[in-house]
């Protein structure tokens, strides 16, 4: 049997403890070095050592760096050894940390189930905390209150709060979720209490109100760059370069894409291409389009990814290839159950290129997502524009100019109130559509020149342009 090293023995101690005085500090790109190095020695400390161990705490600090994909890899490489080794409880850590990365939720409750099974009775902690990744809440709380989980019980706040915005009571959600934030960065679990923030920013910039979404995103944001928290820091500044990209402030978009953290974000690249087809450099837009690959196995990624190129090539009058787009979009979307959120940057292709059945799942698909609400969803935070926009083009392709009035009345006032120039002309440019097909075209003349003027003011040339080539 090989004897162990003193000397690296000594080294690997070194380095564990300069990983958790990082990890103390949030320092995670700091705490991840130190373990790489500590898992370089560890073969020299012939077992004193838990290589386990180690490649779960490395791959739950590569998250929290932001660095997904290392994450993954170390991540399943902790759960296969410990699979071979028959440790139930070290698989059910790895897994747990495993299931902070975004996936398929079947897959991921099927890594779930396999930590589960192995674990049995026993771990209490653990088999809540698998049971929470894959949302299973209620059983998870069952055994939080049995056992006094402080982490596991504040789900049921977490709970409370959404059951808040889903009945119309946006200021009592707002605060749930900033006590259950204030709870898990008591507690240290910072990268939950960031996603408390940016939840609560996403949820009321869909609602349409972008200036309190913007001022949480904000503190979201500079939350998780305090606790060095790349991915969800990422994700609120994405929330913040749409709202900027709603309102046309181009620049500041800009300069919020270019200081994004860590791993480029594919949807830093789709706002770059909506930029440039916005200004009518559609060829331009065309050379920024996004690699599905990037999408990985996560299925909104795969939706949205497919809708920007749906939107793009249909721009560019390549139609066959839109086509195909729309069709990957519409089955990735339909499985995510995503048409509501991702249904804006397809909408002329779709209106185009679509036959009618998949017109009418996506109008009822948003009908059902409005009806499960008390408080109407006025904007799509992921591609930074107007839901009112859609629900009235899908009512005027299904013949309904009366509905689709109302959804275009609505989008323009709310558009207007937010200053959102795109949104409010397209709106308009569709109030006008609607009245023509009701017969009433000199009404419509004026809808058209008011929304020339708000596509004139914002520089939206591509927009100005189509509008013109439809009125000629």
């Amino acid at each position: 049997m090989q004897q162990p090293d003193i000397r690296s023995i000594t080294m690997i101690a070194e380095q564990l403890a300069a990983a958790s005085r990082a990890e103390q500090a949030t320092l995670w790109a700091d705490a991840a070095g130190a373990y790489e190095r500590a898992l370089a020695l560890h073969a020299d400390a012939a077992g004193a050592v838990d290589e386990l161990a180690l490649l779960t705490a490395l791959g739950r600090c590569y998250w929290f760096d932001g660095q997904a994909r290392p994450a993954w890899r170390t991540l399943r490489r902790a759960i296969a050894l410990a699979r071979e080794r028959d440790d139930a409880p070290a698989m059910a850590r790895a897994t747990v940390e495993l299931l902070r990365i975004w996936g398929p939720l079947d897959r991921q409750r099927a890594m779930a189930d396999e930590a589960l099974a192995a674990l049995g009775d026993e771990e209490p902690h653990l088999r809540a905390l698998l049971l929470l990744r894959t949302h299973r809440n209620a059983a998870a709380i069952e055994i939080g209150e049995r056992f006094g989980f402080e982490d596991v019980l504040e789900v049921g706040v977490n709970e409370a709060a959404w059951g808040a915005i889903g009945a119309g009571r946006a200021e009592e959600f707002i605060a749930l979720l900033r006590r259950t934030h204030a709870t898990y960065d008591r507690i240290g679990e910072y990268d939950v209490a960031a996603g408390q923030l940016r939840g609560a920013a996403f949820a009321l910039m869909q609602l349409g109100r972008l200036r309190d979404g913007i001022a949480l995103a904000e503190d979201a944001r500079r939350y998780a760059a305090s606790r060095h928290l790349r991915f969800t820091e990422q994700l609120a500044l994405m929330d913040l370069a749409g709202a900027a990209f709603a309102h046309c402030e181009f620049a500041r978009c800009q300069e919020l894409l270019d200081g994004a953290p860590g791993e480029a974000d594919f949807r830093a690249d789709l706002y770059r291409m909506w930029m440039a087809q916005h200004r009518d450099l559609v060829p331009a837009a065309m050379r920024l389009l996004v690699d599905p690959d990037r999408a990985g196995a996560t299925q909104t990624a795969i939706s949205q990814i497919a809708a920007a190129a749906a939107g793009i090539l249909f721009a560019a009058g390549k139609h066959d290839a839109a086509s195909e787009q729309l069709r990957i979009w519409a089955d990735a979307a339909r499985a995510g159950e995503s048409f509501a959120e991702e249904a804006p940057v397809p909408l002329d292709c779709l209106l185009a290129l679509a036959d009618e059945p998949l017109i009418i799942e996506v109008r009822d698909a948003i009908a059902a997502w409005d009806a499960r609400r008390a408080l109407v969803d006025r904007y799509a935070p992921l591609q930074g524009r107007s839901l009112d926009m859609v629900r009235g083009a899908l009512a005027l392709r299904l013949g309904d100019p009366a509905a689709a009035m109302a959804h275009f009345t609505a989008g323009g006032d709310w558009a207007r109130g937010e200053c959102c120039p795109v949104d409010e002309g397209r709106c308009l440019a569709g109030l006008g559509d609607a009245l023509v097909a009701a017969g009433r075209p000199d009404e419509a003349r004026a809808r058209y020149a008011q929304a020339a003027a708000a596509f004139d003011a914002a520089g939206a040339a591509y927009e100005l342009r189509r509008l013109r080539e439809r009125t000629a």
